[in-house]
């Protein structure tokens, strides 16, 4: 109880040499039963909660040569995946490396109500030492036998430039309802392309699977060698990973307050990370920043200045084009109306651009008081 893996039971079957360990729902892994044995046969069943799951796997059972996954309502009505490979020992003069082949890949499907059963894959057989596809069809009920359908692999399938031209040797039927009509050459062909694919990312499914294995019983080797226990995320004495957190927690929130209030209130700030955020600068830095703080302030009030300034011609053109319009079509009263709107909005432009430059005159001298009480500015010319 109370074990960071999760590890609830563990029962030792000395007849049968196996062990069975019962897990609660927590674990990233989402492992629920974990059963094997000690003896020659390798014999591995992993048993996960399937609802936690991406991949809705139920089961996963591995033997010496083979390797199959349960699934439980899967996305594409998939119900179990079997690999059989064989093992060869490859000998060289140093050491003996141990190469795993697959031969085939079983895929079976639960029925898909929304096809025909002439349509729907019941099983898929990925012969890849034999280098065919076989088919099997859901059987109608009106039939004894399904259908059944092999594809058989091009000779140059796995090349690079992968081409072929399309030929009935590559093709096997056998359908039970003989009067269905027969698929195209141009979609068998588009098939056995897609088929060819699907194998490469179902192999991939597969190592994948066989890496989740060896992950497994890597980590369980760990979780033993270490049996920690679980601590509440409330217990922060105990806690250290919670402990951690916070500190680093803190120290990144004191950090952004810290650079934030810098960038906010220090007007030197852009001006010395600019050169590199010295810890002592000299009088003609210190003279050249003070010109260039000025500079900028000055080109942003005239910016601004300017900008005011281009609003207020921009209406004065816009007021003249109306009243030229309405003059030529002997509209009066819009002319009045639209006459008053614009004097109004020329009035608040004018008083903008005043108030404007009160305050860039304003804002100037307190910029030059602040610079000349700056101590950073003046000797020994100590910036931090």
């Amino acid at each position: 109880e109370h074990r960071y893996d999760k590890l609830e039971i563990r029962e030792h079957d000395i007849k049968m040499n196996t062990i069975k360990e019962k897990y609660r729902p927590g674990r990233n892994d989402h492992l629920k039963e974990y059963i094997y044995d000690f003896g020659p046969s390798y014999d591995r069943i992993m048993i996960y909660y399937h609802k936690s799951r991406l991949d809705s796997l139920s089961k996963r059972h591995e033997t010496t040569h083979e390797l199959t996954d349960y699934f439980i309502d899967h996305d594409n009505f998939l119900a179990y995946r079997k690999v059989i490979f064989e093992i060869q020992l490859k000998k060289s003069t140093q050491r003996s490396i141990i190469v795993k082949y697959y031969l085939s890949i079983t895929e079976k499907f639960n029925r898909n109500p929304s096809l025909n059963s002439n349509e729907d894959i019941q099983q898929l057989i990925y012969a890849i030492k034999d280098n065919k596809f076989i088919l099997t069809y859901y059987r109608d009920i009106n039939y004894i036998t399904p259908s059944i359908r092999t594809y058989i692999k091009p000779s140059n399938w796995n090349d690079k430039a992968f081409i072929f031209k399309w030929n009935d040797n590559l093709h096997e039927i056998y359908q039970a309802n003989e009067d269905l009509k027969q698929i195209s050459k141009r979609d068998l062909y588009y098939e056995i392309i897609k088929l060819i694919k699907q194998e490469e990312e179902v192999i991939k499914r597969v190592r994948t699977a066989e890496n989740e294995i060896r992950d497994l019983q890597s980590r369980r080797q760990q979780e033993e060698l270490s049996s920690d226990l679980e601590v509440s995320i409330y217990d922060i004495d105990r806690n250290e990973k919670s402990k951690i957190y916070k500190e680093l927690l803190q120290q990144k929130t004191d950090e952004d307050k810290n650079r934030k209030n810098m960038n906010e209130l220090d007007y030197l700030y852009p001006y010395l990370a600019a050169i590199g955020n010295p810890e002592c600068i000299n009088a003609q830095i210190a003279e050249q920043i003070r010109y260039n703080i000025e500079l900028d302030f000055k080109n942003q009030s005239i910016y601004r200045a300017n900008l005011i300034q281009s609003w207020y011609e921009n209406e004065i053109k816009e007021l003249i084009t109306k009243q030229q319009w309405y003059q030529n079509n002997h509209v009066s009263k819009n002319d009045e109306f639209e006459c008053e709107q614009a004097k109004f909005r020329l009035q608040i432009l004018q008083d903008r651009l005043k108030q404007h430059e009160e305050f860039s005159r304003e804002n100037y001298l307190q910029l030059e008081k602040h610079l000349n009480e700056d101590i950073r500015l003046k000797e020994p010319y100590i910036v931090r």
